[in-house]
């Protein structure tokens, strides 16, 4: 690499942003069993329709997907453009997602029922910047929030969305929530 190529590599990785942000962790259940029961090309268009739906969703309510990570989503609400009600807009997303699988006709009609996904949800301190190299440069969000969330999508049941107490102050009293208590993450 030449001498200006190196300044600006530099320049791109200095840039990093602390802020508070919701992230989002959306997973097909039962993403095995399909990749046994249907062929790949068959498979990647029912994950490019899920993935499609998801994605219409989630930029709607302003949001941001960060990666694609196989049958599973990284979603950011609050980046790159801040937003008031990022804890608002990523539970009120979640919901309209499960809405739309559960309702989609390509859906319905290639796996003969509804698409069931988990969710989970974390508001916290991150900082954003571009990671990565060798062309392949991303904006990831690193901190604490991000393992958060993947952890809470993990723990929710099928079809369910679940959010942690932070989100839940954010947003208390604009949804209709169950407490269940703190859970082993």
């Amino acid at each position: 690499p030449n001498e200006d190529t190196a300044d600006h590599t530099a320049e791109v990785f200095e840039g990093a942003d602390r802020r508070l942000l919701t992230v989002m962790f959306c997973d097909i259940v039962g993403s095995t069993k399909m990749s046994e029961r249907f062929e790949p090309e068959d498979l990647r268009d029912l994950i490019r329709r899920y993935q499609k739906v998801c994605g219409d969703v989630v930029e709607a309510y302003d949001g941001h997907v960060a990666q694609y990570l196989g049958d599973g989503l990284l979603i950011y609400y609050g980046y790159p453009v801040a937003l008031e009600d990022e804890a608002y807009c990523a539970i009120r997303s979640a919901l309209e997602i499960m809405d739309q699988l559960e309702n989609d006709a390509e859906i319905l009609q290639k796996l003969g029922a509804p698409m069931q996904v988990r969710i989970g949800i974390h508001t916290g301190s991150v900082v954003v910047g571009e990671m990565g190299g060798g062309g392949r440069n991303e904006h990831l969000a690193l901190g604490d929030t991000p393992n958060v969330a993947a952890r809470i999508q993990s723990a929710a049941d099928p079809g369910e969305v679940l959010i942690s107490a932070s989100t839940h102050r954010l947003t208390e009293g604009l949804f209709n929530t169950q407490a269940l208590g703190e859970r082993q993450l």
